[in-house]
């Protein structure tokens, strides 16, 4: 989109077509994880998606690619999000025992991070001496191998969802309206896409208009954070039962966001190296709090509502395209690096008012998965639960 229009706000729309429909669609979604067969969704979801990018690839490929095509594409991408995350989630439990689930969460970000180590530095290397769409073909590939893989597994049974689908969707939010350690997560993530991942959106921009580097060392700043992010990710996998968990999730928020600020402040002044730095920075933080709470959700949620308080949790998530949109218009307006400083501000602020506020997530320990508090039971949910 960048390399078309040349403009920052372009990102911004980019951003709102990928959002609205997973917003919108995302507690269907979860409703759906719960009522059917979730690895069936998740292996159609990513089928669709590897579609579309090939799609996609072939119009760049014969120089025929516009603008509405990129945005209807991310309005493909973002329905197909909808779908694809809450199924996703819900899988862990039927795939491990609920005492090792913070381990099962943390080495499947290692894997993730790992891949985003060499993701960003393989496409760097092929959209430079290839081209856009040969890396667009190779992550349609990705998504077509994941599909195959997920449609194999073979999982534990479940008792599905019944009921009316709307008084389901109400049963989710009351839940994590009533659990204030959830709802203190959520509102994390929320803050972490809406204005705590401006530096990967604007990494194009930060490229051309601030560091002056190519698609290579791009890469290398973004698989740098990566490499933090996997240390985070082990930090928190490593945790014995009893440590304080709620602790290193609030100090991990704080750290992303003032870690971003001294990138956005390196950046501006050119140093490339130190930029680097502090992005492995950036990495491990963002892993302490991210991984640390996506493990508490999934050791603590009951499994018959599971898929719909991970479908709250992916509408969390599903701001990060609007994240990109503030991100693109402020970028437009007043440059990458206040853009960057400005979201991550906010990171520091709220991860501050929430550890004033809620003594939940202060005293939150590891290893709550083996004795689980009795106020986090099904109960109060009813029979179409």
């Amino acid at each position: 989109m960048f390399q078309l229009t040349g403009e920052a706000r372009y990102l911004a729309f980019l951003g709102i077509a990928i959002a609205v429909p997973a917003l919108v669609l995302n507690l269907l979604g979860g409703v759906l994880a719960d009522r059917l067969e979730p690895k069936l969704l998740v292996a159609t979801a990513q089928s669709i998606s590897a579609t579309v990018v090939v799609l996609l690839a072939a119009l760049v490929l014969m120089d025929r690619v516009e603008v509405w095509h990129v945005l209807a594409v991310a309005v493909i991408a973002g329905t197909v999000q909808a779908f694809d995350q809450p199924s996703r989630s819900s899988l862990f439990p039927r795939l491990v025992e609920r005492e090792h689930i913070t381990n099962a969460v943390a080495m499947e970000s290692i894997v993730w991070n790992a891949v985003r180590v060499l993701a960003p530095a393989l496409a760097g290397v092929v959209i430079a001496r290839m081209s856009i769409q040969a890396s667009m073909f190779f992550s349609a590939s990705a998504f077509y191998f994941l599909a195959g893989v997920i449609s194999l597994l073979k999982l534990r049974t479940r008792r599905p969802a019944t009921g009316h689908m709307i008084r389901q969707m109400g049963e989710s939010l009351r839940y994590v309206g009533n659990h204030p350690v959830f709802f203190y997560v959520m509102l994390l993530t929320f803050c972490n896409s809406m204005f705590g991942m401006a530096f990967i959106f604007l990494m194009p921009v930060f490229a051309k208009d601030v560091l002056n580097v190519g698609a290579e060392r791009v890469g290398l700043l973004l698989g740098v954070s990566g490499v933090g992010a996997i240390a985070g990710t082990w930090f928190i996998g490593s945790l014995k039962a009893g440590q304080p968990k709620g602790m290193m999730i609030l100090g991990g928020a704080m750290l992303y966001g003032i870690t971003q600020i001294l990138f956005a402040l390196a950046a501006w002044q050119g140093l490339y190296w130190v930029s680097m730095g502090l992005l492995f920075l950036v990495g491990v933080s963002n892993s302490l709090y991210l991984v640390g709470g996506l493990s508490t959700l999934q050791e603590l949620v009951p499994d018959q509502i599971r898929g719909r308080v991970m479908g709250l949790y992916g509408a969390t998530w599903s701001l990060a395209p609007l994240g990109m949109a503030q991100a693109g218009f402020m970028a437009q307006y007043f440059g990458a690096p206040i853009a960057v400083a400005a979201g991550a501000t906010v990171m520091v602020v709220v991860a501050i008012l929430v550890w004033i506020r809620s003594a939940d997530i202060r005293t939150l320990r590891s290893g709550m998965a083996e004795h689980p508090d009795p106020s986090y039971a099904m109960s109060s949910l009813g029979p179409s639960a």
